[in-house]
């Protein structure tokens, strides 16, 4: 078993931390420099490969770092798009990041004794859907969800006159066919929210 260290260009540990939620990566985020990493501990060269690949596929067109330590070998290298593009010499990668890096390698400090780190099982995917938004998204969210409340109460409503209505009740189908207008209204206007925040 070894202690892997995937170092990326995230610059806010949420951003990273909420990706890895997403894409089901497993670890710790911690702040290195001015970049973001994520300790993988106890796993083998092989599934830290697979987990440096994964996120590089998430840092777009930007290359991570992966530093793996087996024993007393460490591993490094670069990987870009899913892919491994190539070896990096460990000590040089190790000489040109913050000491914490080395440190959380040889476990001589833990992630969770980093300042800053944020643990990927702290996080609900909800929480790291919305983490990953940008704010012209978590607004039309915000009144799709806004008008979704409309909608359900308008639903009640109508299905109450209509029940009530049924009984003879004339004010009972007045408050239905309120109730179904707003319902319409409301439907629409999600509709119309949702079409415009695809095109976002």
């Amino acid at each position: 078993m070894s202690t892997t260290v995937v170092v990326t260009p995230f610059g806010v540990a949420e951003q990273l931390a909420a990706a890895c939620v997403l894409s089901n990566i497993k670890g710790t985020i911690v702040p290195i420099g001015d970049f973001t990493g994520i300790v993988l501990a106890d796993t083998d060269v092989q599934a830290g490969n697979e987990a440096a690949a994964a996120i590089s596929k998430l840092s777009g067109k930007h290359e991570v770092l992966l530093l793996a330590r087996s024993e007393e070998q460490i591993d490094a290298g670069h990987f870009r798009h899913g892919a491994r593009e190539s070896d990096v010499p460990a000590g040089l990668a190790l000489k040109n990041l913050p000491d914490v890096l080395e440190q959380l390698l040889l476990e001589i400090k833990s992630a969770d004794e980093v300042e800053g780190n944020i643990p990927t099982s702290s996080m609900t995917k909800l929480q790291a859907s919305a983490a990953t938004m940008s704010p012209g998204r978590a607004a039309v969210a915000r009144t799709a969800l806004l008008w979704i409340v409309v909608a359900v109460l308008a639903g009640l409503i109508t299905a109450f006159g209509i029940t009530i209505g049924l009984s003879g009740n004339t004010m009972a189908w007045v408050v239905a066919v309120f109730g179904a207008i707003v319902l319409g209204f409301s439907l629409w206007r999600i509709y119309s929210v949702l079409t415009k925040g695809a095109k976002q």
